[in-house]
């Protein structure tokens, strides 16, 4: 099959340039590959390594900080665990932080890949998930509104607890399968010769030539 050169324009005015066969297989990884620079924005295929390692330990970070946050506000606090146990499924308070730790993670990873590939079924378990997950968190709350468990302001102290762990999960979950799926981006680049260019590459270009013809008229 004979070859040409291929230009991708994006909405953001982000090129990407390479060379396909017109009937390559791998036509559906390219697109996938367009989806990932018109969202995660890298500069050149050079600043995919930076990224990858800043977004990986930044999430990596985060998610051993939610962990350490459980076992120093949920594990070891004075908390009465035989009190206001949770009605679905009869688990106490430190379980259900666990649980919540474990759902957001899962939920999260499962939500942004089911969004890249365009799949039914990870996005259907993810949103189960994140239901449960909002249960468990505001069921404290709830118990201490209208049950004999404990006082208000220990439900909302242990809704508190929770809605930490669940949004802190969820964002450093993010930035790991953004790092994961900014190292894939990475190798499809580098094994298919594709180069990304900024769309500020030609601008800042023009300028270098425009600034090279003013210092020889002077």
């Amino acid at each position: 099959m004979s070859e040409e050169a291929e230009v991708l324009e994006f909405e953001d005015g982000a090129p990407i340039t390479s060379y396909l066969e017109v009937d390559d297989p791998s036509e559906s990884n390219l697109e996938l590959a367009n989806r990932l620079i018109e969202r995660l924005s890298p500069e050149n295929r050079g600043a995919l390594r930076e990224m990858i390692s800043k977004k990986g330990s930044f999430g990596g970070g985060l998610v051993t900080l939610m962990v350490v946050f459980w076992w120093l506000a949920v594990y070891s606090a004075t908390d009465n665990l035989d009190v206001g146990i949770s009605k679905f499924f009869g688990f106490n308070f430190s379980e259900v932080a666990l649980i919540v730790i474990g759902l957001a993670l899962i939920a999260s990873i499962l939500k942004d890949f089911s969004r890249e590939l365009g799949l039914l079924v990870p996005s259907f378990i993810s949103g189960g998930m994140v239901i449960f997950s909002a249960l468990y968190v505001f069921e404290p709350l709830i118990n201490g509104l209208w049950s004999n468990d404990f006082d208000l302001n220990e439900g909302l102290f242990r809704t508190f607890r929770l809605a930490i762990l669940w949004v802190g999960v969820t964002i450093g979950a993010k930035l790991l399968v953004d790092s994961a799926l900014l190292m894939w981006l990475k190798q499809f680049c580098d094994a298919k010769g594709i180069d990304i260019q900024s769309k500020n590459q030609e601008p800042q270009q023009e300028m270098s030539e425009d600034t090279d013809v003013l210092t020889e008229l002077l």
